[in-house]
């Protein structure tokens, strides 16, 4: 063994005497030793010593919280009246799409496609389906549940501009535009 060698060993041992206490032994008031804590181990403990019994308790009764309802949702405004004889309507985007809403023009097949999307059964008396480029009426009658969606042919020859644009507009029987389609 080298001089150094046995030096350095010397030196080990000695700090090991003299410092043994403090790395074994039990910091005040805890009961971990600084060692225990550098290797994370834990001091044993005391064994518990039987207490009196405490009286039973009763368990928590859950207490429901009430989930938030939800109100009806507001029913779209009309916009007033603006029916002019099929004409282009000033304000298309004013339509709600509600009660009814357009859903399809097929303007080869000359049909016009519309959905009841309130909760209430729609009677379309009265109520005027436009061709707008043509300032042409298209037919619709009868009544539509809530939900329900129906298809209404057309009249005898064209009245939908097959080559450009032509909106279909639907109006109630107040002349408010109700609904807008771009076709």
């Amino acid at each position: 063994m080298s001089r150094e060698l046995r030096t350095t060993l010397a030196i080990m041992i000695i700090a090991l005497a003299v410092f043994s206490p403090a790395i074994f032994a039990a910091s005040s008031g805890a009961n971990t030793s600084y060692l225990a804590m550098v290797f994370h181990i834990v001091a044993p403990t005391a064994v518990p010593t039987a207490t009196a019994a405490a009286s039973p308790t009763k368990p928590p009764i859950p207490t429901l919280t009430p989930k938030p309802t939800v109100g009806p949702t507001a029913t779209p405004t009309l916009p007033p009246p603006s029916y002019n004889d099929c004409q282009a309507d000033p304000h298309p985007n004013a339509a709600p799409n509600y009660p009814v809403r357009i859903t399809a023009i097929d303007k080869a097949a000359e049909t016009v496609t519309l959905k009841n999307v309130s909760t209430a059964t729609i009677d379309l008396t009265g109520w005027h389906m436009c061709s707008v480029k043509g300032n042409q009426h298209h037919p619709i009658s009868g009544a539509l549940a809530p939900g329900a969606s129906q298809t209404y042919p057309g009249p005898a020859g064209n009245i939908w501009n097959n080559s450009s644009s032509d909106p279909g507009a639907l109006y109630n029987p107040n002349g408010q535009l109700v609904s807008y389609f771009n076709s």
